[in-house]
């Protein structure tokens, strides 16, 4: 079972997978050398996690489905999720 929860690390927004708001903050700053902006990380609610989003192909097409953050979350790894690169 993934114990990763979702966080909101920049108001693009950007979604990280990481186990705490800690390893989100520490994560972010690896990948971009910069510290999260005030006010972020923040863990996304469990009402996002399930909004319905549209899926993507490994190739990042849309596929034309329909899927949800929380789908995601359940095969990620600590790090990038979704939203802005």
């Amino acid at each position: 079972m993934n114990t990763l929860k979702a966080f909101y690390v920049d108001d693009m927004p950007t979604v990280y997978a990481a186990a705490t708001i800690e390893d989100a903050a520490r994560l972010y700053d690896h990948d971009l050398g910069e510290p999260c902006e005030d006010g972020y990380p923040r863990e996304v609610s469990e009402a996002e996690l399930d909004k319905p989003v549209p899926d993507y192909d490994d190739n990042e097409q849309p596929t034309g489905e329909m899927t949800s953050m929380r789908v995601w979350l359940e095969t990620a790894t600590p790090g990038f999720l979704c939203g802005a690169e």
